[in-house]
């Protein structure tokens, strides 16, 4: 591995000392070159479980200095307000990486899956998500949903209508009379 490689590695593996839940897995190509990076401290754990019910996987924060995707895992507490839960650097993204991040994130939280995961619909994230999460329902994100909306509907009165379901805190019985 590369100087910079070993150093991220050993200075997330050095957390340990400060947070003795810290978890860091990593893969080196037969190149010696670092592929694959995941990390989560112990506050996202336990944040995982008692909010890990749904779980936003994105790695639209797609490249870093080193060109390689940036995967935030995340979700909400209570509060509704954002937890983040995992980071990864992948060397790409293919449905194989995924399993392995999604193999080191089952492991990190104890081997407890989400029920949800919301995503932005990339193919190789879902079949990941089939295979690592057998049980789990994937959706897209609501950012995806209405760009959809608004570039397949032609009707304007429909996409503020949409939102407000989709956003709208409601009552069941106020929802379904929407």
């Amino acid at each position: 591995m590369s100087s910079n490689a070993n150093g991220a590695v050993r200075y997330l593996t050095d957390l340990r000392a400060k947070d003795p839940l810290m978890f860091v897995a990593h893969t080196v190509g037969s190149d010696g070159i670092l592929k694959n990076l995941f990390w989560c401290g112990g506050e996202s754990q336990k944040n995982y479980e008692v909010f890990g019910d749904v779980l936003a996987f994105d790695a639209a924060y797609k490249k870093n200095k080193c060109k390689c995707p940036f995967v935030v895992f995340s979700g909400v507490n209570y509060h509704n307000q954002t937890i983040n839960s995992d980071i990864a650097v992948n060397s790409n993204e293919v449905e194989g990486t995924y399993v392995w991040l999604l193999g080191q994130f089952m492991v990190a939280m104890k081997g407890k899956p989400p029920t949800s995961v919301i995503t932005d619909g990339d193919i190789a994230m879902r079949n990941a998500i089939r295979r690592v999460f057998p049980n789990c329902y994937h959706r897209l994100c609501v950012w995806h949903l209405l760009r959809n909306a608004m570039s397949n509907i032609g009707n304007p009165d429909f996409i503020p209508f949409f939102k407000r379901c989709m956003l709208g805190d409601h009552e069941v019985l106020k929802f379904e009379r929407l």
